[in-house]
């Protein structure tokens, strides 16, 4: 059996539109502006056991580049020199066991960067502990391109190799980049993209592959269990299961809601809206389902009732067509994987697909993707978990206008402190040449590698949450200035003439972790909260129950450990340790609260020592729910304390909670300033003197702190959550 070509997986919409991108640019493909793509290892794997190959079309022609010298090579047979396992049989589509030898260790990767032309349909394939095994027909003719690995074939010789994907196309209308998890989740995987004008994204996985497989196999339901290989530690997408497959299980998964629609719409109009692609009506005649648009008459279908597998995957009949077909058919597939259809509205009622709130609700829905996109797993809760998921931007997609570099980090975020902490300009208005700086130091030298020199920096914006030193002497000596995320024109004050290094650092003293986000437990359960934001807190906590949690502690040193507590019982406790239980950090005693969701928060004083390690929440009583714990470097202690400072008076109210567009503040004329944190103690947005509205529209849905700084001197902190 022979390995087909262009056989990833689902080659739906958004990849076909990436390829053909790449013949509708033409020659400006090849224009566009070479940028670097860094790869930063944060995984368990060694740099030489991490292979990176990257293949694409250039001016319609397949290519792949040497990611070692960073040359672009048509794809030719004759590249085909490597020799590959053998399965049953499969000798490949040469016929001789022999694979492209496309494939770099990360180790032998220059500067671990790669300078990416103007390129389509490109993917940036990395590996572990082998390469992948692709074969090269060509440059262009028939065939051409390159046979990928599919793991629906028993005996493609890639079965068994662990692998991820950045799928991207750099074009003259700019960078378009994304992570997936169309296919399958085999390792985190983290993407940043810095632009001119101040512009940075940032989309991945939060937590760690170890703690991934524990929350998928501790909360999927029966149905979606087979998604995960135990014998490989990957999550497969439903429709690469056996039980979703023909004769399975769960071969009709989506079948009663697909005919419920069906049944109900043959009889009056569907209506919804599209967003930017305007309002559709639609109702089915003999299974075909047409829509109009009501701003122009434009028409769209879709031809038959959709089997399961074509709509998880948005495949045949949800991917056929012409244009307006196709929109329609994304709004319509992507509704159904999110059970957004409302069938309890009558026929004729205008429908919104795009309230991300009410995605996930009401069964069945695609559970895979309500897992990819839960906040605690992805940031900002976007991923690719479906064909669709660019439907109403709930994607992993980075659009760049103007890219400057990017980053992919292996293994994602876990860990780490985030990156994107501060921009250089070469304009006090934030624009101009931009080089964007994440934590860690620079010499002279090292910023005129990244292309800017100390006379170059006009300005620098840093973001909340970060601080920004500049010296005098390259030895990270002499005079300073601390920049924070105020606005800063060095031209002003002179700093841009003597500047010579500089250090890009953390300025956030707290770090807050939910109670959910364990990576191992033991008898404990997740349940909806009442606390403020909503969310889920941790029950059912007995005695000799435990979780654990992976920190990284800066330095060194006595730390405030918070818990936000609830219990109808006295004199219960918590205790915190590392190392399994053999290093005792300290206990707290937790007090009757009043009930399972009447909460208060309880604290001690611990010394925990710097790295990246386990800690472990245990409890020899029991009786006991905890919502999250934030832990606080002592030295910063007396301003957390005045931050958690709360007035218990009703002259200052925020509403709604939760909220979709804008907050309510009763009592503003009392209020100093408004800052918005995000669930990681960074601040996203600060008003001075509010008035009595905020908008949060450009908020992404989650949970948020506000912290209210009265004029009176008091403060107040507000849990919300963000729909």
């Amino acid at each position: 059996m022979k390995i087909r070509p262009f056989s990833l997986g689902v080659l739906c919409t958004r990849m076909l539109f990436l390829l053909a991108l790449a013949i509708s640019v033409g020659s400006k493909v090849q224009a566009q502006t070479t940028f670097p793509f860094t790869l930063s290892n944060n995984s368990t794997y060694a740099d030489g056991n991490v292979y990176v190959a990257i293949v694409g079309i250039v001016n319609g022609n397949h290519v792949w580049i040497d990611t070692k010298t960073g040359a672009v090579n048509l794809m030719n047979v004759s590249n085909n020199t490597v020799a590959g396992p053998v399965i049953g049989g499969n000798q490949g589509p040469g016929g001789n066991g022999r694979y492209a030898n496309c494939f770099a260790r990360l180790s032998e990767i220059p500067n671990k960067t790669i300078n990416i032309p103007g390129i389509a349909g490109c993917r940036m394939l990395i590996s572990f502990n082998s390469q992948l095994f692709l074969y090269f027909f060509g440059a262009s003719g028939a065939p051409s391109g390159y046979a990928a690995p599919n793991l629906a074939n028993p005996t493609d010789p890639n079965q068994g190799i662990r692998f991820e994907t950045i799928e991207l196309t750099n074009a003259s209308n700019g960078l378009w980049v994304n992570t997936t998890r169309v296919d399958s989740y085999q390792f985190p995987m983290g993407l940043e993209v810095w632009g001119n004008s101040g512009f940075y994204q940032k989309v991945g996985e939060l937590i760690s592959h170890s703690q991934i497989l524990s929350q998928w196999q501790s909360t999927a339901p029966a149905e979606f269990a087979g998604c995960y290989d135990a014998t490989n530690g990957i999550i497969k997408f439903p429709s690469k299961t056996p039980a979703f497959q023909s004769g399975g299980a769960q071969a009709n998964y989506f079948g009663s809601y697909i005919d419920a629609i069906w049944s109900k719409y043959s009889s009056g109009n569907l209506i919804f809206n599209a967003g930017d692609a305007g309002t559709w009506s639609g109702r089915v005649s003999g299974n075909v389902f047409t829509f109009t648009r009501t701003s122009d008459g434009a028409v769209g279908t879709i031809s038959n009732k959709p089997t399961n597998i074509e709509v998880m995957e948005g495949s045949g009949v949800m991917a056929a067509g012409g244009q307006w077909d196709k929109v329609v058919q994304a709004q319509i597939c992507a509704a159904i994987n999110r059970h957004a259809i409302n069938l309890t509205l009558g026929t004729g009622v205008t429908q919104d697909f795009s309230t991300a709130s009410g995605y996930y609700q009401t069964g069945p829905y695609n559970w895979y993707c309500k897992f990819w996109h839960r906040s605690d797993i992805s940031y900002n809760s976007q991923t690719y978990a479906f064909c669709y998921d660019d439907v109403f931007n709930q994607s992993s997609t980075i659009n760049a206008p103007s890219p400057v570099r990017a980053t992919v980090t292996i293994g994602g975020f876990s860990g780490q402190t985030p990156s994107g902490a501060a921009i250089a300009y070469k304009d006090c208005n934030y624009s101009g040449s931009a080089v964007g700086l994440s934590t860690g130091t620079y010499t002279l030298s090292q910023m005129k590698a990244l292309g800017i020199l100390n006379d170059d920096i006009s300005s620098i914006k840093v973001t909340s949450g970060y601080k920004v030193t500049l010296y005098q002497d390259d030895n990270f000596s002499g005079s300073t200035l601390v920049l924070t995320a105020d606005d800063n024109c060095l031209v002003d004050n002179s700093w841009n003439d003597v500047t010579t290094s500089l250090k890009v650092e953390s300025n956030v003293s707290s770090t807050v972790i939910q109670a959910e986000s364990y990576n191992y437990m033991a008898g404990i359960i997740v349940e909806t909260t009442t606390d403020a934001g909503g969310g889920q807190n941790v029950g059912s906590i007995d005695a000799g129950d435990w979780m654990s949690y992976n920190v990284t502690i800066p330095v060194a040193g006595s730390y405030i450990v918070k818990y936000r507590v609830a219990s109808p019982y006295a004199n219960k406790s918590l205790r915190l340790e590392k190392d399994a239980g053999a290093t005792q950090l300290g206990s707290v005693v937790i007090p009757n609260t009043g009930g399972w969701q009447n909460w208060a928060d309880v604290s001690h004083t611990v010394t925990l020592p710097a790295g990246t390690y386990d800690i472990g929440i245990a409890t020899a009583t029991g009786g006991i729910n905890l919502n999250y714990l934030t832990i606080t470097k002592v030295s910063s202690a007396r301003l957390a304390m005045q931050t958690e400072q709360t007035v218990d008076d009703n002259t200052i109210v925020l509403s709604p909670n939760p909220v979709s567009e804008q907050l309510y503040l009763r009592g503003n004329d009392k209020v100093r300033t408004l800052s918005i944190y995000d669930i990681s103690g960074h601040e996203i947005m600060k008003v001075k003197n509010p008035g009595s509205t905020i908008s949060v529209s450009s908020l992404t849905p989650g949970i948020y702190i506000i912290a209210i700084d009265r004029k009176d001197g008091n403060q107040k902190r507000v849990k919300i959550l963000k729909q």
